[in-house]
């Protein structure tokens, strides 16, 4: 299964100030522009929370609900329940640095197109690194624009 992984520094923030900005999903949206929509599902279990994603990539609306789970530590872990692709899988880490804190964001996925693979999974592969990469680099900006005021 392909993983991509990015980081970001946050350079003068505490690793509680970021993980207030990278916890909340819904925010993403706004903050990010190939982020169609983010909303938040109906979910039973308060240790869990479940959202639905659209994101371009590709050229294409992709959307997949995911179930999110936090901890241990600053670390929020998610896995996709239903969508386009076969499987989904990922986490988000916050934690200190120098003169600051680095988030990182990891993802796992396979598309589920098997003959296909050795050719789209590359692809895919650097469309999802793209997506990581945007989504840290939109915290970031959010970050030194408005200070932790999402949580």
């Amino acid at each position: 299964m392909p993983e991509i992984h990015a980081v970001t520094q946050f350079p003068g923030r505490s690793p509680d100030e970021v993980w207030s900005i990278v916890k909340n999903s819904l925010a993403f949206a706004a903050r990010a522009e190939h982020v169609v929509s983010v909303s938040l599902l109906p979910s039973s279990d308060k240790q869990h929370r479940s959202t639905e994603w659209t994101v371009l990539l590709n050229g294409s609306e992709v959307t997949w609900a995911q179930e999110e789970t936090a901890g241990p530590g600053l670390r929020l872990a998610f896995e996709q329940t239903a969508g386009d692709l076969e499987q989904l899988t990922g986490e988000w880490s916050v934690s200190a640095s120098p003169g600051g804190s680095q988030a990182g964001l990891a993802i796992s996925f396979e598309l589920g197109i098997d003959g296909l693979a050795p050719l789209l999974d590359p692809i895919w592969a650097q469309s999802f690194q793209a997506h990581a990469d945007a989504l840290l680099r939109a915290a970031a900006a959010h970050s030194h624009e408005n200070g932790n005021d999402d949580t």
